[in-house]
């Protein structure tokens, strides 16, 4: 009986562990990316990681709610990054928004990246990667 519970305990230890793993092949070469109010536009380096598999890389930037903003721009919004290789996304301020940003204070902004993997050639079937809000 005690085995059989220290068991389930690990299992379920270990259910959980594996479900927080999540390989991604297209990364962000940082974690923070602070962009000074003079500072106009900032370059970002996308490593896709996968050695044999090219993606699509869409990247936007939303609000601290997690709402588009039209005040920041990632370009390219779109890129194909071939298997192990770089490739840059830069965030520009558009003006005429950001000046509408509060001058005392600092402004939170999330830069996202989706990497979409190729699909195999099939005629019966049609994907489409969707966003859940």
């Amino acid at each position: 009986m005690k085995n059989s519970r220290i068991s389930r305990v690990i299992l379920l230890a270990l259910v959980a562990a594996w479900s927080q793993c999540s390989p991604a092949a297209v990364n962000v070469d940082r974690t923070r990316i602070i962009m000074d109010a003079p500072q106009k536009t900032v370059a970002i380096t996308l490593n896709n990681d996968d050695k044999t598999t090219p993606f699509l890389a869409q990247s936007w930037v939303t609000d601290a709610d997690g709402v588009r903003t039209d005040a920041l721009m990632a370009l390219p919004p779109l890129q194909r990054i071939d298997a192990g290789q770089k490739s840059q996304v830069r965030i520009t301020q558009v003006r005429g928004l950001t000046d509408k940003l509060p001058q005392d204070r600092e402004t939170l902004f999330w830069f996202n990246v989706r990497g979409v993997p190729r699909s195999r050639k099939t005629t019966t079937s049609c994907n489409w990667p969707c966003r859940a809000s």
